[in-house]
């Protein structure tokens, strides 16, 4: 049996911390073990866990630690981002080559998304409302429309795109090619690629 989850809580007065609960996985609901990614719904403060076999992403009320919901995805779900927009939380399925969209009002899953072989990594861009998902194995960039959930471009990467993230000073998205030795910029409007930043091969680190 698989820790999913220790909730821990910080004391302000004093600088100690202590356990308040532990999940276990897997559980009669949701099937899912080896938790590896998790996010959390600010506007029903649930937070959700996605992970390996169930093909599932498990929903926690924030307030109870209680297990709500068990929603159905693709299988390996590596990642997830939530979109506080329109309330959605997606979850990469990296053995489908899909992304599930999930209803957080709902908790429902709500439509799947085509990306490319063995999506990665996900974040958000609340600047044109679009969802980002790097795909390890197609060396490119799944955009996804957050109203339409549909796809509206698909950037090229470098080698083995692996994490994402987003500066919204700039309204840029960064992506780790994680054996090209190079960050690729996607121009958060255009979705076209800046000039892509140059780093040192990890594989010289080995």
């Amino acid at each position: 049996m698989a820790v999913l989850l220790a909730i821990c809580c910080c004391l302000s007065a004093v600088s100690g911390q202590w356990l308040e609960e532990t999940i276990y996985l897997p559980d009669s609901l949701s099937g899912l073990d080896s938790p590896q990614c998790l996010v959390y719904d600010s506007a029903n403060n649930t937070v959700y866990v996605g992970g390996q076999h169930g093909n599932c992403v498990l929903a926690i009320d924030g307030a109870t630690n209680q297990r709500i919901a068990r929603i159905p995805t693709g299988s390996n779900g590596v990642s997830l981002c939530y979109n506080p927009t329109n309330n959605k939380v997606y979850c990469a399925n990296y053995d489908d080559a899909n992304v599930t969209v999930i209803d957080g009002a709902t908790n429902s899953a709500i439509a799947t998304v085509a990306t490319g072989t063995n999506p990665r990594a996900l974040c958000y861009n609340p600047t044109n409302n679009k969802v980002y998902c790097a795909n390890y194995w197609s060396d490119n960039v799944t955009v996804i429309d957050g109203a339409a959930d549909t796809v509206v471009a698909t950037v090229a990467a470098g080698k083995y795109p692996y994490a994402l993230c987003y500066n919204p000073t700039n309204n840029k998205v960064y992506c780790a090619n994680q054996w090209s030795g190079q960050v690729t910029v996607i121009d958060g409007d255009a979705d076209s690629v800046i000039p892509t930043l140059a780093v040192q091969d990890p594989r010289a680190l080995s």
